[in-house]
């Protein structure tokens, strides 16, 4: 049934007794009041035309046509859609016209072949074959398919009267492009919208971290929007702005930090609060994810040696089994690519990769060395097509590039950026992630290849810290407690747990002499598992002497010293 405007978001529109159009149109009630020539993606199934009566009386469709024009052939019109007898438009109401297999939530009213391309062409109203109202789109200039200048268009967006119904004769200044209604009022007399938003970093490795969001907002409704209170929240977290009164089409960009405090998945969402009483309004901003996620990203080649081909490592990071088509990848600048059936158990491995066949070739020709362990073995699959990684930064941006992992619904779950600097260092080598939850040392979770060959693919980080104790043991624990660098060892890794008194921890290296060596960072974020690595270099970045090395821990209670640290001796070969 056609939908009418009744109820609390109708809309008032100026019912016109006549217009006259460059074709000589006559008087209509009726008249195109929405449609969409150019959905995101594929066309079929999701183009529609709307027709509403702004007229006083009910209009019966029988003699109505709509007929379409392309604009390359001039005014050669086919009709798309025939009224039928016994249909009929009350006054406000709406008659739906959709593509065939129509795709949208809302019913059609008429099913036909659309076909609405994406201009410059031209739609129009006939009655009993003569014209009631025309519009043309897109960059058109033939007079005789528009009404003095083209509406607007764009890809994913529809075409729309604003307000509803209002026909000044003129294309331009009548219709604007818009997040697609149909059935429903085009604009609502209050609405505020995010025309952009951006969240650096997409995702966060723990809580506690900063992220940067900022959005910029525009009132698409029909008032002005008040001088209100803006909260964005996170979870339990939020922060507020002012937002100053904005008129209808008026934009503004709002900026926050905030540092969540909880791990999850979490819905970024935006509310404007006006004063004296009235609505608030919600926006959607997408989604946050705070800390590993169930499936991560675990390595990265992105400047591979000769033979491999670019790939990326994935981990089953949760506790149960993932499925990697239910998630998909991309880089910054590529659109996302739905990565290959393959399921994982929870501590789980796969590989994707540029070359599937050559990467195994390199796996098989390093199974006895340095780089693989024997016998850890690898999934490998080819992802096509590949979001070829670049390892220099273009001019828009300091860093090369960046991966990121998303969920099935498109929210990032997890991201690694690549540091053109880091790249070069790397000369060949592999980014390897120290752990799943991230160290809480100064140090990154991320880290160039130890390995000899270069990388592990399918195999343990050569970076990577052992699992934490959370339960009692002693104080502070390391593997291996010596290392031995001509057997290969290039990092000691640190555990430990601070308990439920303890405010935060601090650690760091001396020598035998009790000269500081290497400050491992600290951090106030009270009790839990840390696991700090050390890379055996001292805090100028160089490698240190072979001996002894004494790791330092001291607890911290109200900004104070807790007790004598704990100490463990490490030793390096």
């Amino acid at each position: 049934m056609p939908r009418s405007l009744s109820g609390p978001r109708a809309h008032v529109w100026l019912s016109l007794s006549a217009f006259v159009c460059a074709a000589g149109a006559a008087s209509a009630d009726l008249v195109i009041n929405e449609f969409l020539p150019d959905p995101s993606g594929s066309d079929g199934g999701h183009e529609f035309v709307e027709l509403l009566n702004v007229g006083g009386r009910s209009v019966d469709l029988a003699g109505w046509q709509l007929q379409f024009a392309n604009g390359a052939e001039g005014a050669v019109w086919q009709t798309r859609w025939t009224g039928q007898a016994g249909q009929s438009v009350s006054p406000g109401e709406r008659f739906l016209i959709v593509d065939r297999n129509w795709l949208g939530l809302v019913p059609g009213d008429a099913e036909v072949a659309l076909s609405l391309q994406n201009g410059p062409d031209a739609l129009r109203l006939t009655h009993d074959g003569r014209p009631v109202d025309l519009v043309g789109y897109g960059a058109l200039t033939d007079t005789l398919l528009m009404e003095t200048a083209p509406a607007p268009i764009g890809v994913g967006l529809s075409t729309a009267r604003r307000p509803d119904g209002q026909d000044t004769g003129d294309n331009a200044a009548d219709f604007v492009t818009a997040t697609p209604t149909p059935g429903e009022p085009n604009f609502a007399l209050r609405l505020l919208v995010a025309v952009e938003t951006s969240v650096e970093p997409p995702s966060l490795e723990r809580a506690g971290q900063a992220v940067s969001v900022g959005v910029r907002l525009r009132n698409e409704g029909l008032e002005t929007l008040a001088t209100a209170r803006l909260r964005l929240t996170i979870d339990a977290d939020a922060v507020e702005a002012i937002l100053d009164a904005m008129p209808p089409g008026d934009e503004r960009r709002v900026d926050w930090t905030l540092r969540p405090t909880r791990a999850g998945r979490w819905p970024l969402v935006l509310v404007h609060v006006p004063p004296y009483g009235a609505d608030t309004l919600r926006v959607d901003l997408g989604t946050l994810q705070v800390g590993p996620a169930e499936l991560v990203l675990h390595e990265v080649s992105a400047a591979p040696r000769a033979g491999q081909g670019e790939w990326l490592e994935l981990a089953a990071g949760g506790p149960g089994a993932v499925n990697l088509a239910d998630y998909r990848v991309r880089d910054e600048d590529g659109g996302w690519v739905v990565l290959p059936e393959l399921v994982l158990l929870p501590g789980e491995l796969a590989v994707v990769a540029q070359d599937s066949q050559a990467l195994r070739l390199w796996l098989d020709a390093n199974a006895d060395g340095p780089a693989t362990a024997r016998g850890c073995g690898v999934a490998v699959r080819r992802l096509a097509p590949w979001p070829s990684l670049n390892n220099t930064a273009p001019e828009s941006r300091t860093w090369a590039d960046r991966v990121l992992l998303a969920d099935s619904t498109g929210a990032v779950i997890d991201q690694v950026t690549l540091d053109e600097g880091e790249l070069d260092d790397a000369k060949g080598r592999s980014l390897e992630r120290r752990a799943i939850l991230p160290p809480f040392g100064g140090a990154g979770n991320w880290a160039v290849s130890l390995a000899a060959a270069g990388a592990t693919p399918g195999c343990v980080n050569s970076v990577a810290g052992p699992a934490v104790d959370t339960g009692v043991g002693v104080p502070l624990d390391a593997v291996p407690a010596v290392a031995d660098r001509q057997a290969g060892d290039a990092a000691i890794h640190l555990s430990f747990t601070v308990p439920a008194a303890a405010d935060g921890w601090d650690l760091a290296l001396y020598d035998l002499d009790g000269r500081r060596v290497r400050d491992l960072g600290g951090d106030r974020l009270g009790a839990g598992p840390r696991r700090i690595f050390w890379d055996l270099r001292d805090d100028a970045g160089d490698a240190v002497a072979a001996g002894g090395y004494v790791a330092s821990l001291r607890l911290i209670v109200g900004g104070a010293d807790a007790s004598a640290p704990a100490r463990l001796l490490l030793v390096v070969r």
